[in-house]
């Protein structure tokens, strides 16, 4: 799983990011609406934790409870590195696991939750400097202009 796609996950199935921007489940079977919530959420909570073992316990646990392990595949005589995971059910928390482990291996300080109080939404870093807080220009805009406005009715009392 790409990590954009894994934000796309938390921020449509995750219970808080719809909660606070008032948006509906995608349409999906009711069990596997259940699945993908409960992962969502779980998901979230890594996001959301500022510290980096914290994150790195939640992530560990996520892959020794799916069991996934590394194997090569022949294919058409190549060899190719891919993951096994046992059980099917487990194959999306699995592969959300893998896909946060590689990530946070490399830049762990770069994931986090969107700083606007009018939203929840979980983000990815990939700016230069490394200092991003909001999940979209929107949310920073928005942020900024209640900021702004916040200023004026304090400097016109």
């Amino acid at each position: 799983m790409e990590i954009a796609a894994l934000v796309t996950l938390v921020n449509d199935w995750g219970s808080r990011p719809r909660e606070v921007g008032h948006r509906e489940q995608p349409e999906a079977d009711p069990e596997e609406r259940q699945v993908a919530i409960d992962i969502a959420d779980r998901l979230y909570a890594v996001f959301a934790d500022d510290d980096a073992v914290g994150r790195a316990t939640a992530v560990t646990a996520m892959l020794a409870e799916t069991g996934v392990r590394p194997e090569l595949t022949v294919a058409a005589d190549a060899l190719t590195a891919s993951w096994y995971v046992p059980r099917e059910p487990d194959v999306l928390l699995a592969s959300a696991a893998l896909a946060l482990r590689d990530h946070l291996a490399a830049k762990p300080e770069r994931l986090g939750v969107c700083h606007d109080r009018h939203c929840a939404d979980v983000y990815v870093d990939a700016s230069p400097a490394g200092h991003r807080r909001f999940c979209s220009l929107t949310c920073q805009n928005r942020s900024r202009v209640a900021s702004f406005r916040k200023r004026k009715r304090r400097a016109a009392r």
